[in-house]
């Protein structure tokens, strides 16, 4: 396996590859000094490239992590609670005496939390895609059977779980027996898009759905595909997502129809992909000010998106679009920021369960509170109480189900992510 330029460069820093003439004495007094004489980048390079020449097993030392992306995603769940949570009519923000121009803001915020999932796209493909190059990289190849047990550790748990809660159990929402063999296929998203919503609080799995749909042939493409082979690909679903909201918006008048469906689904995925191979490993080094107008910019994007709420078609062929690049300019915003603040990590590290119970909780506080919270006290404490719940279940999920299986998971990959 041949070493990038830039691992080499790395090495040479470090004196450990001599550069022409270098002789022991010079190599010796150069080694003491080195390190310090590397880069953030550098350093990345050297943790990831210096397991080449001891074997596969040494990779489970280095580690691809960025807590600054569980923030993120603690980010993205938060916006999807968001839009579960707060009405998205202005008019029930005129209820509170709010101005009009508030009352409409508030609406768009709302409805523009749904776009919290595209966020979670990317931020998959990111990850998954950055994963299998490093993989791919280092041993030569992807082990497809690794990569599914991996997956299978991660999501099947808690996903089969929340399903078997949801056919029995009559709070929150039951789930109809005709739309669970879609579910059990990771396919649910089809099945909302055939008969709409199951009304229960396990539709939120459709996004996972698609998740699995995806990564049942992406692995297979960074197998068999160069790196560079892969940008056109991602560039491809990309067109193959707009393409297919363009033809949506001509033959149907609901946004769910683009909303649910895979393919129109994909480009949010896509700009994950083309994230991981272009950043190849790196993080963006933006200033702190560019990474500030970066954020500004997605959220910007985001809310603006909201607006077109009573615009269907506007919506699918526009907004659809715009929330991919809103998320992408967050993303690079946040990629490589040196942020640590441990509790929303621990947060995002147990998004899963974040996303998979959010409905549940808010719909058991609902029950609790007797229906509509129409006061501004009784709702708090439909929020809070919801996101409260929320995060207990959450935390209980990832310590009783989900780590036991993610240790275990720790065993298949060649190249180790986020600690358990």
């Amino acid at each position: 396996m041949l070493h990038s330029r830039r691992a080499t460069g790395c090495y040479q820093k470090l004196g450990l590859i001599d550069s022409p003439g270098m002789t022991k004495r010079s190599r010796s007094t150069q080694d003491g000094k080195a390190e310090g004489n590397l880069s953030v980048g550098d350093r990345a390079t050297l943790v990831d490239t210096q397991t080449y020449d001891v074997g596969v097993a040494a990779t489970s030392s280095a580690r691809f992590y960025r807590p600054e992306l569980d923030i993120l995603r603690f980010v993205a769940f938060f916006a999807v609670y968001v839009t579960h949570s707060l009405p998205h009519s202005p008019a029930e923000y005129l209820r509170f005496h709010l101005p009009k121009p508030v009352a409409a803001f508030l609406g768009n915020v709302a409805f523009s939390g749904s776009f919290g999932v595209t966020l979670f796209f990317l931020l998959s493909a990111y990850l998954i895609t950055s994963l299998l190059l490093r993989e791919k990289s280092i041993t030569g190849d992807v082990n497809l059977r690794s990569f599914y047990t991996r997956r299978i550790l991660r999501i099947w748990p808690l996903y089969f779980l929340a399903l078997g809660v949801a056919v029995v159990w009559p709070w929150g929402g039951q789930l109809p027996l005709k739309y669970l063999p879609g579910f059990l296929l990771l396919a649910g998203n089809w099945t909302i898009v055939i008969w709409g919503s199951a009304n229960s609080w396990v539709d939120i799995l459709w996004s996972v759905s698609i998740e699995e749909q995806f990564y049942l042939s992406w692995p297979h493409a960074v197998k068999r595909m160069s790196k560079r082979a892969l940008l056109p690909v991602a560039i491809g679903l990309v067109v193959l997502a707009n393409v297919t909201r363009i033809i949506l918006c001509m033959t149907s008048p609901s946004p769910g129809a683009a909303w649910y469906n895979t393919f129109a689904q994909l480009d949010s995925l896509g700009a994950g992909i083309l994230c991981a191979v272009i950043l190849n490993g790196c993080a963006p080094r933006f200033t702190l000010a560019t990474r500030a107008l970066l954020g500004c910019a997605g959220i910007g994007l985001l809310i603006s998106c909201g607006s077109l709420v009573t615009m269907p078609r506007a919506l699918v062929a526009l907004g659809y679009p715009c929330a991919t690049v809103g998320c992408l300019c967050l993303f690079l915003g946040v990629c490589g920021l040196s942020i640590r603040v441990r509790p929303l990590v621990y947060l995002g590290k147990i998004s899963y369960g974040l996303y998979v119970f959010h409905t549940l909780a808010l719909r058991l506080v609902a029950l609790a509170l007797g229906g509509r919270a129409g006061t501004p006290l009784r709702f708090l404490i439909f929020w809070c109480g919801g996101l409260l719940i929320t995060i207990a279940l959450a935390s209980l999920s990832y310590r009783w189900l989900e780590s036991p299986f993610l240790r275990l998971k720790e065993r298949f990959a060649l190249v180790k992510s986020r600690p358990v």
